[in-house]
């Protein structure tokens, strides 16, 4: 039988990291995207180097975020502390569902606008990028309650990979 596990691989907090900037980046690169989406949807071309990044970005993106599903599921994750309150658990759970379901649904609405030259998913887009910085400011503010009042080891995992 395997061992239990108690942190997160170099591999998986390498993604985790990887995927923070990655999503840093896209914040940052989003307003060129709009301004060569907005060109485009006038029919205007538009070839702007920070758009191009962003697209590629998003890519990235859902693929670094299949390969951190296919890890968690293969290799698990380590349990919560035992003594968090189960409340405190289930939001936990809820926030890292809701960035994985946006990680997936960013890049898919991004195309969507982009490819089909519509509206709709543009502004869904928009809205999906609010709520996924709300959703990473759950969890910054979760790891930090869990290491400055809870003192536990929870943000810890995210720096130091558990040894094989």
């Amino acid at each position: 039988m395997a061992a239990a596990v108690t942190g997160y691989s170099a591999a998986q907090v390498a993604l985790h990291w990887i995927v923070a900037v990655l999503v840093a980046f896209q914040y940052f690169a989003s307003a060129a995207m709009e301004t060569a989406w907005r060109a485009s949807l006038r029919g205007e071309p538009s070839a702007d180097l920070l758009a191009s990044l962003h697209a590629a970005g998003g890519i990235l993106i859902l693929l670094l975020a299949s390969v951190r599903i296919w890890l968690r599921l293969a290799r698990g994750a380590p349990p919560p502390p035992q003594d968090e309150p189960r409340a405190m658990q289930i939001l936990a759970e809820a926030v890292h569902y809701a960035i994985y379901a946006l990680l997936f649904l960013l890049p898919a609405t991004g195309a969507a606008a982009w490819f089909l030259n519509a509206e709709l998913p543009g502004s869904v887009h928009g809205f999906l990028q609010r709520l996924l910085l709300g959703a990473i400011a759950l969890h910054v503010a979760g790891g930090l309650f869990q290491h400055i009042v809870r003192r536990s080891g929870v943000l810890m995992r995210m720096f130091r990979p558990e040894r094989s």
